[in-house]
């Protein structure tokens, strides 16, 4: 086991009292979670090197926020498909852009790489939420929100349309 040095610190009255009521499993003491956040903190600095490390320190940064909303969706008795989609998704898509971005030396083909994979993620995700759209009312808090929020996509898309079609 490597040596442990001991350390004094100042805190404030908030920084203790953020640190009194901070969960950590198996931390209970203030020295335990300090020791916790500083392996949070080495962990987040090796995440962004590779796209899994960061996607799991991405989920676990937003799992606070949703077991929230979860909490409250069953108190309130409503559910939104396209929030809960979104904590599931957006952690993958901002894993690619952290850990999967090409460096210096890196090529046009990796470029052109990392755009089809975020292009393929953002597709997939756009397609996801239409798919809400596809039942009435749908399922979100707002029964109206996609129908509302679609309308002028699809526009979009039959414009896009129209002018592929007569480039043919």
């Amino acid at each position: 086991m490597p040596k442990s040095i001991p350390i004094s610190v100042r805190l404030s009255d908030d920084d203790v009292a953020f640190l009194a009521s901070y969960e950590v499993q198996g931390a209970r003491t203030p020295s335990d979670k300090l020791r916790e956040i500083l392996k949070t903190a080495r962990e987040r600095e090796r995440g962004a090197q590779d796209v899994s490390s960061c996607e799991d320190l991405l989920r676990l940064m937003v799992r606070p926020g949703e077991k929230k909303l979860r909490q409250l969706q069953r108190a309130a008795g409503v559910r939104s498909d396209l929030v809960l989609k979104l904590y599931e998704r957006l952690p993958e898509m901002l894993a690619e852009l952290i850990a999967a971005a090409p460096g210096p030396g890196g090529d046009e083909s990796e470029l052109r790489r990392f755009e089809a994979d975020l292009a393929a993620e953002l597709f997939s995700l756009i397609e996801e939420v239409f798919d809400l759209g596809l039942t009435s009312p749908s399922r979100t808090y707002d029964p109206d929100l996609m129908d509302n929020r679609l309308t002028p996509i699809l526009e979009i898309a039959k414009i896009l349309d129209q002018r592929r079609q007569s480039e043919t």
